[in-house]
């Protein structure tokens, strides 16, 4: 767990920096004004109009997304930013987990003569997001633990 989420405005601000950030938004449940309850939904995306925020995608456990109006949500039970290798949706996690694999196999594959820091920054954030276990089944994790760092150098012009 990364910290406690404090509203909708919080869960937008992890959503929108979700490349720098990593992880995901995961509620213990939802409420609906209509009755219905959900167990360890993600919220995967937000609508707003201006500064206004009127609607809330979501998965669930089951892997069905929803699109719900603000007003039809009665309760959000203890939103927390985690890593990947946390959430407890099972169908979110697997999702995200290849997702993010697959870039980092791209991003490995296009850098593989040396890194240079921003991209062995990104790199470590991701497999920190994922789990090193998770990583290491696709990715040769000593490409990235014993590769040598380029140095951007300025030119003088």
């Amino acid at each position: 767990m990364l910290y406690q989420v404090n509203g909708l405005k919080d869960i937008h601000t992890v959503l929108t920096n979700e490349r720098k950030l990593g992880g995901a938004v995961e509620a213990e449940s939802i409420r609906l004004r209509s009755g219905e309850e959900f167990r360890n939904i993600v919220v995967t995306h937000m609508d707003m109009a201006g500064s206004i925020i009127y609607s809330v995608s979501f998965v669930t456990e089951e892997g069905k997304r929803y699109i719900i109006h603000v007003n039809d949500i009665s309760l959000i039970s203890q939103p927390t930013h985690k890593h990947i290798k946390s959430v407890n949706n099972a169908f979110y996690k697997q999702f995200k987990t290849d997702e993010k694999i697959k870039y980092l196999s791209k991003l490995c594959q296009l850098n593989e003569g040396g890194f240079t820091a921003p991209v062995l920054k990104e790199v470590m954030a991701i497999v920190e997001d994922i789990g090193t276990e998770a990583a290491k089944q696709h990715v040769d994790m000593d490409l990235v633990s014993d590769t040598k760092v380029v140095k951007m150098e300025k030119r003088v012009s």
